[in-house]
């Protein structure tokens, strides 16, 4: 894809989010709800998700040619993390809205679909610009003998296990000070923050690319996110217990997309397609 190309779509892109923007505003004004709060965190939310790929549409008007998309790489797979990490406390606030009239499914689906959107094009634009990165200078993959790549990994998974049994503690101390919910709360509670330990007790074993390969990320972001459902219900209750267990809750997802965006990189995810043209 050449520069050109990828400008083109930088706009297209980014006419798209201020569109998804407005659509959000939109549904937030005219909402009638009897938590406000609630509305105003997911749309606020929901918007700065949507301005993801705005921005990246922007960044995306500066790429020349594959010099230019190397250096500004790194920018679209930032604001592809902030994407994902900014999805968990609009997945929290969602719950909390309590509509008149409307379900609130309705409304719902109304502020998640434009993020959905969001997410997709901001995705895209990453792989686009690596793949631009990649026709010019081959595949981003270290070998797999690569010593210092593959101990940045292990290093990462020590970070996981360490930061996740921090969180865990926290989390046991907020059940110990909480009146309420001490039977629910670590039933639910540990598994999320529970998820970078076990991360990171594998990456700690990474010996080369084809071993990190092997993981399955996205399991252990369906674990958090079936657990997070009674997290969001118990933070909806208000209260300083909920919005700490919310907090480290969030501190949690913020470790599992670094080491899903730090993974994919080594493991040279985005750079499939091109192995396997030269493969053919």
């Amino acid at each position: 894809m050449t520069g050109e190309q990828i400008r083109s779509r930088g706009l297209k892109s980014a006419a798209a989010g201020v569109g998804l923007v407005a659509w959000v505003v939109v549904v937030a004004a005219l909402a009638e709800v009897r938590t406000w709060p609630a509305l105003v965190a997911a749309a606020v939310t929901s918007g700065l998700i949507c301005l993801c790929p705005v921005a990246g549409g922007v960044v995306a008007t500066r790429i020349t040619d594959a010099e230019s998309a190397a250096r500004l790489r790194h920018v679209f797979v930032v604001l592809e993390g902030v994407g994902l990490t900014l999805f968990f406390p609009l997945y929290l606030s969602v719950f909390g809205i309590e509509p008149w009239g409307l379900s609130t499914v309705g409304v719902v689906l109304a502020l998640v679909a434009p993020v959905a959107v969001a997410l997709v094009l901001t995705s895209r634009a990453t792989r686009a610009v690596h793949l631009a990165v990649v026709a010019a200078s081959g595949p981003i993959v270290p070998d797999s003998d690569a010593g210092a790549q593959a101990q940045r990994i292990r290093v990462l998974g020590t970070v996981l296990v360490a930061v996740g049994i921090a969180l865990s503690v926290c989390v046991v101390a907020v059940v110990f000070t909480t009146s309420g919910y001490k039977e629910v709360l670590p039933v639910f509670g540990l598994p999320v923050t529970l998820m970078p330990v076990l991360l990171g007790t594998r990456l700690v074993r990474v010996r080369d690319v084809y071993s990190a390969r092997r993981y399955n990320i996205g399991a252990y972001f369906g674990v958090l996110g079936a657990c997070s459902y009674a997290v969001a219900k118990f933070v909806s209750l208000g209260g300083a217990a909920g919005m700490l267990l919310a907090g480290l809750a969030f501190a949690a997802v913020v470790l599992l997309v670094i080491a899903l965006l730090v993974l994919r990189e080594f493991i040279g995810e985005l750079d499939r397609q091109w192995r396997e043209r030269l493969a053919r």
